[in-house]
């Protein structure tokens, strides 16, 4: 590109440079962003080329200030827009050009090339009949055996009754015995005879299957080094330090694949080399909805790929602290205890609070539970966690005995466990369940992601309390734990399709996010009585469960 795009506003620039892992741009950011998609929209035709109708991409804009304190603002995308690198209006990627580009097409050539030999492997004539022959015998040894086995049984069977009737007969026990040493002498040779057969068929898999791991190597090892020696092609700029090589950054590991191809590392070092003042960015995903990405959504810098990139890439900038890294101070006597005795205690945790110290904040409801109970046993208090942003009872144990007990009682999914939640959508089935196997975003931690092959299963039962305006209020009861689990099953469009309300990770921020472990129900540890406790929703006063804990 030959240079920013105009940008005319009466937003006040920040005073300093907003930290682009905030999960909320600033508002002159997200006014170059809504120009960026305005010429987007305009171009239909070439944005079909780009990613419609097979997905969407991550764009994002760079407001700067040039030598003359005039503002504008870089356009950027993430990796390749279109199968393209270079496209007119954004800006150009990190790496050199001339050592990449043409690494990048040998090495992509030399792994099509594996890749065809293994297909040609796996297509032959001879390997696709060694392969049958093999799976065939399989099917007919193990369907000997099992008639056999049932055959044995019958005859089993019928000696057991000839000897309860005929016990006295001697020669016929006799008969009955050689019989059973038959039986067993048959089943070993049938047994001795699959074996052989299923060995020889395995011996004419055997090479073609040597020669497959042979190619899988070599393509593996291939491939490493070619990320190494792609990696080896970008260095990073700063706006306070020299530049350094890619891998430097990330220490030990080799960097994730993508590394340094995200928008805003485009953007910051196009912003560099320009000689052009950053002053906010933003970052939104354009086209088709993908999974939780959502089209025209904001979201922040990956923090996978970017934490370790961007902050050399700021040094000598004042940048704001992430609102989710920002300490907040809470009165000394919160977290509010709602019950306590000598085993356990109940308490009422704050949006906002940690669980357990993070990071950069070490505050935390265990943190302060270990102060209040300095001679509890050396081992955690918290049964279970809350997210930062969620409020509501959490229980903790008080002794080692009382831990294992109610421990025993979450693995065993005899907890109860309700929660209340204002989702961003009116039309919503009445009531029903939602089960989604999640894991972790490798790429951008601590979000979570729906995954068919990796992901572990969760549940959640869920019914409508009430709807009015833009919002319904919705009863959770989650039967499995996972991480981020109500708030994806509410956001995800095989869930609900309809994110909590201010939850910033999978929707869109409000005063907080609304959502509040409303009840809690174990059996306690000592005296085996049921126990039930509720706390009032802070964001929906209406929505009391009160009435129900009885019967919990």
């Amino acid at each position: 590109m030959n240079g920013p795009h105009p940008l005319n506003s009466d937003i006040p620039p920040p005073v300093v440079f907003p930290s682009p892992f905030d999960n909320q741009p600033h508002p002159l950011a997200r006014q170059a962003a809504s120009d960026l998609q305005r010429q987007l929209t305009g171009l239909t035709d070439k944005l079909h080329q780009f990613h419609v109708p097979h997905g969407g991409k991550m764009l994002g804009v760079l407001v700067v200030r040039d030598h003359h304190g005039a503002l504008g603002y870089l356009a950027g995308f993430s990796g390749m827009l279109g199968n393209r690198w270079y496209v007119d209006g954004f800006v150009s990627p990190v790496f050199d050009q001339h050592r990449f580009l043409p690494l990048l097409a040998s090495g992509e050539s030399t792994i099509e090339n594996l890749d065809t030999a293994m297909q040609q492997v796996l297509h032959s004539e001879d390997y696709r009949t060694a392969v049958t022959e093999e799976a065939r015998m399989q099917r007919e040894s193990q369907a000997d055996i099992t008639a056999l086995r049932q055959q044995h049984q019958r005859q089993r069977q019928r000696r057991h009754e000839l000897r309860l009737n005929c016990a006295d007969d001697a020669t016929l026990m006799q008969k009955l015995a050689a019989q059973s040493r038959n039986d067993k002498l048959v089943r070993q040779q049938l047994q001795q005879s699959a074996r052989q057969q299923l060995q020889s068929a395995a011996e004419r898999v055997q090479p073609f299957n040597q020669q497959l791991n042979a190619l899988r190597q070599q393509r593996k090892a291939y491939s490493a080094k070619l990320q190494r020696q792609l990696f080896d092609c970008y260095r990073i700029a700063s706006l306070g330090a020299e530049s350094v090589s890619l891998r430097s950054l990330f220490r030990d590991k080799l960097p994730p694949g993508g590394a340094a191809d995200c928008a805003a590392v485009k953007l910051l070092s196009t912003a560099i080399h320009s000689q052009l003042t950053p002053v906010c960015l933003a970052e939104f995903w354009w086209g088709a909805d993908q999974g939780l990405r959502r089209h025209g959504r904001y979201y922040p810098a990956c923090r996978s790929k970017c934490r370790p990139i961007l902050p050399h890439m700021l040094q000598g900038v004042a940048v704001t602290v992430p609102a989710h890294e920002a300490a907040v101070e809470f009165p000394p006597q919160q977290p509010e205890f709602v019950f306590e005795d000598d085993s356990l205690v109940v308490l009422a945790k704050p949006a906002g609070m940690l669980s357990v110290p993070g990071q950069t904040i070490t505050d935390s409801v265990e943190t302060r539970l270990r102060a209040r109970f300095p001679s509890t046993d050396n081992k955690t208090l918290l049964l279970h966690r809350l997210d930062q942003a969620t409020s509501g009872l959490m229980v903790a144990a008080k002794s080692a005995k009382s831990y294992k007990q109610l421990q025993h009682q979450f693995q065993r999914r005899l907890v109860e466990k309700i929660y209340i939640a204002n989702l961003a959508a009116t039309a919503l089935p009445a009531q029903g369940e939602i089960t989604l196997p999640l894991r972790v975003d490798l790429d951008d931690r601590p979000r979570q992601r729906v995954c068919r092959e990796y992901g572990k299963p969760s549940l959640t039962r869920f019914r409508v309390l009430c709807t009015g305006g833009h919002t319904s209020t919705v009863e959770f009861k989650p039967v499995t734990g996972r991480t981020h689990q109500l708030r994806i099953h509410a956001a995800h469009p095989q869930g609900l399709n309809a994110p909590i309300v201010g939850d910033v990770l999978y929707g869109s921020a409000a005063d907080r996010l609304h959502l509040h472990a409303a009840s809690l129900a174990f059996t306690h540890p000592l005296s085996g009585e049921r126990m039930c406790f509720t706390l009032p929703v802070p964001f929906n006063p209406a929505a009391n469960i009160s009435e129900r804990c009885a019967h919990a």
